[in-house]
């Protein structure tokens, strides 16, 4: 019993020590693109904004507006090794850790979390309907910072930090009007201005849509269902009710 104790108390050392930490990531993108935005006044950077969806709100973690688009990032601050792939719901976070004492060797602790690809795409629907643009304006970027390194080949948009600078400025073509990317600008720092939801109207809204979910496609009020057959035939899930006509799932958490 004392050994498993001992282990267990091993094993949350190691993931607080190795556990992402999403607002140092943000900092370093945030510094950044600062960096890049007093070099380049085409470019309207905005950090932390919450914006209204059918199932409540998200949070942006930045977003650039330029001649060249807008652009949505999302950062990821993690250690490790990454794998994943754009079309999997979920990546992996390898962590390698070594023993202490006399004996020495390796052993990997691995993490599951949300393909950011996808996590991003719902922030860039929301930077549409609010900004009113058509989505081939928009483009997703993922950024990781940290010391991770990808195991696995990774979608153009999705880099580290030390590559995301050259990969904003691949968007050379100018697909914005300056005086539409003003206007625009200007609607967002409104918003920011205003500020109509806080970090704790967010952090509420989270908490109220894990007990009772709301669709996040046509907002309406999730039901639970249980699957009827594939391989999770009898588990739990959340279905929305206007189903057929919308047929978005969410697991149960």
């Amino acid at each position: 019993m004392f050994a498993l104790l001992l282990l267990s108390g091993f094993i949350y050392l190691l993931y607080r020590l190795f556990r992402p930490t999403g607002n140092a990531g943000e900092w370093k993108v945030s510094n950044e693109i600062t960096s890049l935005v007093t070099k380049n006044s085409e470019y309207h950077f905005f950090d932390n904004i919450i914006l209204k969806t059918p199932d409540g709100t998200t949070e942006i973690d930045q977003i650039i507006i330029s001649p060249y688009g807008i652009f949505v990032i999302e950062t990821k601050n993690f250690k490790g090794w990454i794998f994943g792939n754009a079309y999997q719901k979920e990546w992996t976070q390898s962590l390698f850790t070594r023993t202490f004492g006399f004996f020495r060797y390796y052993s990997s602790i691995k993490y599951k979390f949300q393909n950011p690809l996808h996590q991003n795409y719902k922030h860039v629907k929301a930077v549409e309907k609010f900004l009113g643009v058509d989505r081939k304006f928009i483009f997703s970027i993922i950024v990781f910072t940290g010391d991770s390194e990808f195991k696995t080949d990774m979608p153009d948009n999705v880099v580290e930090l030390d590559g995301f600078s050259l990969h904003l400025k691949s968007y050379t073509e100018k697909i914005l009007s300056q005086e539409r990317v003003e206007r625009l600008s200007q609607r967002l720092r409104d918003h920011v201005e205003h500020a109509p939801y806080n970090e704790r109207d967010h952090i509420r809204n989270v908490e109220q849509n894990r007990r009772s979910p709301i669709c996040p496609r046509c907002g309406k009020v999730m039901v639970l269902r249980i699957a009827r057959k594939g391989p999770g035939t009898g588990s739990q899930f959340w279905g929305c009710q206007n189903f057929p006509s919308c047929k978005v799932v969410k697991r149960m958490l």
